[in-house]
């Protein structure tokens, strides 16, 4: 306690430099809680888009399907193991213990004739009720409901401008069934979709999958199960598993697909996420060595006082800790104002949202799903992480100019101060 006392006392005795270097430690702390909450709320809200509305988990569709995916064909189909159906086929996959639920779903394509122009859309076929109480799908809807008849369709935002049409309006489309015979079908527009990527928004409407096998001449098929695991962190093995578990019942026919697999941009950017942490890290590195120049500065000029410690009997080990303390007093403080600051920054944006038209513009022209308000994730763990990433590191930092500090011998030190 003394110890600790008497390095307290010495923040105080050049109050400028104490402060630059709590400061440099604050402005790094602040960067690392705004960044990390950023980059996780950024990749939490982009890979939950291509979770629930492509993948899943991992997605499971034939493997021909797979490969013509880009044409929408309905030739491919899941119809269970050996032919007995889909809707069994899906009992055996819930059935796993890795297994938390899965989401059928029928794709296919379609078109709409507007003033001599070609609408052209993806239709997607749902099971409305597990939508309801395990997808994604209703928590976009921001006008009227889910469809539930045979007759209705959710669209999305930018699908809705594009029809030129308003909710409760009735929209005739076209398309093509599975005997690839040209049918068309009046709907009416029971809700709109909204998400705010145009990927998602321009594209896309939903109906009640009985409606779609009905106007499709499917049975019991399906072209693709979104499977979702109870643990998500195992991916690799839940994959593994499952593609043992489909080989066993269906030969080769079955493939599945990852999503962090599955998107090119998905599959960078979940790799570069993994090494963030190092960046936030070497950021707060940066701070610490203004700590350590600071220290470096001190002991310089406390050399005969360092003299006279150890004449006085003060062991190394004991002048290391007046000092190792006097750093992390300095790294605590900046830590603590920097986790104040950065947490309300982030608590603002996490309310708010943080704006990038650079990113709109990039979902429209590349069709990339990302959406361009970013909602920063605030967290206990992301302030918690950050104070003690702080203010570890620059205790770790303070260490070697305290040890230099200590090794001096006390008449030489007597003897520079007089020089």
């Amino acid at each position: 306690m003394d110890l600790a006392r008497m390095a307290w006392r010495n923040l105080k005795r050049n109050k400028v430099r104490t402060l630059i270097a709590i400061l440099a430690i604050t402005t790094v702390v602040v960067i690392v809680v705004f960044s990390r909450g950023l980059m996780v709320g950024f990749t939490e809200s982009t890979f939950r888009m291509y979770i629930d509305n492509f993948f899943g988990h991992v997605r499971i569709t034939d493997e021909e399907y797979e490969l013509r995916e880009a044409l929408l064909p309905l030739d491919y189909t899941l119809d269970g193991f050996d032919g007995r159906g889909a809707e069994e086929m899906i009992g055996e996959i819930e059935g796993l213990d890795e297994v938390k639920y899965t989401l059928p779903r029928i794709r296919f394509g379609a078109l709409h004739s507007r003033n001599d122009q070609l609408v052209r859309m993806i239709g997607v076929g749902v099971d409305i009720q597990r939508e309801k109480t395990q997808g994604g799908l209703p928590g976009n809807v921001s006008q009227g409901r889910m469809p539930e008849q045979e007759n209705e369709i959710l669209v999305g935002k930018g699908l809705l401008n594009e029809l030129d049409a308003e909710l409760d309006d009735r929209v005739t489309l076209m398309f093509s069934d599975s005997l690839q015979s040209l049918r068309g079908k009046t709907f009416s527009i029971v809700g709109v979709k909204e998400t705010g990527v145009a990927g998602l928004d321009d594209s896309f409407f939903y109906l009640p999958i009985e409606t779609a096998r009905d106007m499709l001449w499917m049975e019991d098929e399906l072209t693709e199960i979104l499977v979702f695991a109870t643990n998500p962190e195992k991916l690799d093995n839940f994959q593994e598993n499952l593609n043992s578990f489909l080989s066993d019942r269906g030969g080769d026919r079955f493939s599945t697909l990852a999503w962090n697999k599955a998107d090119p941009f998905v599959e960078v950017y979940y790799e570069i996420n993994q090494i963030f942490d190092l960046v936030y890290v070497l950021f707060i590195i940066m701070g610490a060595a203004v700590v350590i120049i600071t220290l470096t500065m001190i002991i310089r000029e406390r050399t005969s006082e360092i003299g006279m410690m150890a004449a006085l009997g003060l062991k190394g080990r004991e002048i290391m800790k007046v000092f190792v303390l006097e750093g992390t007093f300095m790294g605590v403080i900046g830590s603590f104002l920097g986790v104040v600051i950065g947490g309300l920054i982030t608590f603002y944006y996490s309310r708010e949202g943080l704006y990038v038209e650079s990113f709109a513009e990039l979902s429209t022209d590349l069709e990339l799903i990302v959406h361009p308000v970013f909602y920063l994730a605030f967290n206990f763990e992301n302030l918690a992480l950050s104070f003690i990433l702080g203010s570890l590191i620059v205790a770790l930092a303070c260490v070697y100019p305290a040890y230099r500090a200590a090794k001096m011998e006390p008449v030489d030190a007597l003897n520079y101060a007089e020089e």
